[in-house]
């Protein structure tokens, strides 16, 4: 038999399951420079060239 805990449990999780994707969907339309943030991949292709070559250099 279901237990009234069981109930109180099953009521919360489905009500947070509801709850907080309208949530953070309204705080991403609230702070939209939150999602772009500046990328860095400039750098980062840099970064995995130079790696790229030393790693070349070792296997020739």
């Amino acid at each position: 038999m279901v237990t009234s805990w069981e109930i109180i449990l099953a009521i919360i999780i489905v009500g947070l399951s509801i709850v907080m994707p309208i949530y953070y969907s309204y705080q991403r339309k609230k702070n939209p420079k939150q999602d772009s943030k500046p990328s860095d991949g400039n750098e980062i292709k840099n970064y995995i060239d130079k790696i790229n070559e030393i790693t070349r250099k070792k296997h020739k």
